[in-house]
This record gives C-alpha cells, sequence and structure tokens, in this order.
C-alpha cells in the first residue's frame, strides 16, 4: 500500500529507476532512501524476531534459508513484489509436499521446476527488464 498509493512510494519506485531525475525538480531522493532503508531494515529486524521463535535456529540455518530465498526472487522476477509473494506461494508448499523423507529430493523439488520456469520465462513470472 505505501509503494502504490504514497508520494513517498511514488518517489522510491521513480528513485529505482532513475535517481537523477527525481532529484533535477527538487526531490530528495537521498532522504526517501534513507526512509526506504531504515523502514526495510526494521520490518527485517522485527522478521527476523518473529521467525525466531517460530522456527529452530541453528548455526547452518542461515545457509538453507538464503537458498530458498533466492528460488523465490528468481521465481517470482526481479524487481516484482507480488513476483516475490507469488514465488514464495510456490516455493514454501513444495518444499515440504513434495520431498517427503528424502534429503535430496527437496532441492530438487524446488530447483527442478525453477529451471524448467526459467527455461521459458527468463525474466520470473512477473519480472521485468533492466
Amino acid at each position: 500500500m505505501l509503494l502504490n498509493h504514497t508520494r513517498l512510494g511514488a518517489l522510491i519506485r521513480a528513485g529505482v529507476d532513475d535517481a537523477e531525475m527525481v532529484e533535477a525538480p527538487g526531490s530528495i531522493s537521498a532522504a526517501s532512501s534513507l526512509v526506504t532503508f531504515l523502514l526495510g531494515s526494521a520490518l527485517a529486524g522485527l522478521g527476523g524476531l518473529m521467525g525466531g521463535a517460530f522456527l529452530s535456529l541453528y548455526p547452518s540455518a542461515d545457509a538453507e534459508i538464503l537458498v530458498f530465498s533466492l528460488a523465490v526472487v528468481i521465481i517470482g522476477g526481479r524487481g516484482s513484489l507480488i513476483g516475490v509473494g507469488v514465488g514464495s506461494l510456490l516455493v514454501g508448499p513444495s518444499q515440504y509436499a513434495g520431498a517427503g523423507d528424502v534429503s535430496g529430493a527437496r532441492v530438487f523439488v524446488i530447483f527442478g521446476p525453477m529451471a524448467a520456469l526459467l527455461a521459458f520465462r527468463p525474466l520470473g513470472l512477473f519480472g521485468r527488464a533492466a
């Protein structure tokens, strides 16, 4: 809602595409980038705090979580927030439904369909060209 329906969201979206053009009429792109970074950091910290209570964390948990987040972003498409949401809805259930007790099958269940998707849609489901 913030990105699509507020002036700050419009500045953020425009600043991602072309920061020089945003600064030309006098808008402060650096301040909007700082606010975006602070808001994103606060939300990431809150998500880590809440997720740590639900997940059993161990020393190598970060590598496992990063692999799945990479798959989510690639499937959804770079630069698409809706695509990341759809990608997470595809990766999450398939991780547990298709793997069973075979440890190597979890990786194939996620990265097999991702490779097939990238063969036909190289930018992901909702990706856009840079």
